[in-house]
């Protein structure tokens, strides 16, 4: 069951992946895919279906979808679009992922995503570009197993896209 609230009234998502049967309890997250994403960023429209069916697709109550949408930031008005970032520190914040927007210096760009340990935000991979879904799945396996076998600070990211400010 997919399951999706916004934050703040803001347009921050976060969208949850839980399991079909309630009977099993709620988990929390291992790990959070924080994906920075845009309706006019021509990236995105390869980029987040896939990603969406990666996590589909690995049918684990491990993982918390996080989308950032930043729409707004092309196509608002002025005050809009000033009061988007205004807001988007707070509403990260929110969202659990305040420690990631100093992370892109304040300024995220799209058709980006950044796989974190949800207990310390760690990045542990970050996708960008046109990646297939199996990739990204056995990406995302890797990392939450790195979160389940790694202590707190070892967590090390695979791959070169994550920026310099994360590592």
């Amino acid at each position: 069951m997919k399951l999706l609230r916004a934050i703040s009234g803001a347009v921050l998502f976060v969208t949850c992946l839980v399991a079909p049967s309630m009977a099993q309890g709620y988990q929390a997250p291992l790990v959070r895919v924080v994906n920075f994403t845009a309706d006019w960023c021509p990236n995105c429209r390869i980029f987040d279906p896939r990603l969406e069916q990666a996590l589909e697709q690995l049918h684990d109550q491990g993982f918390e979808a996080v989308k950032v949408d930043l729409t707004i930031t092309r196509t608002g008005s002025q005050d809009e679009r000033l009061a988007f970032w205004q807001r988007l520190p707070a509403n990260m914040n929110a969202a659990g992922i305040g420690p990631l927007h100093k992370g892109f210096q304040a300024f995220p760009y799209t058709g980006y995503a950044v796989v974190v340990a949800a207990d310390t935000l760690e990045p542990l991979v970050c996708f960008m570009g046109p990646v297939s879904v199996d990739y990204l799945k056995q990406q995302l396996t890797a990392a939450k197993v790195r979160v389940e076998n790694l202590p707190r600070g070892q967590r090390v990211p695979e791959g070169a896209d994550c920026p310099p400010s994360f590592l």
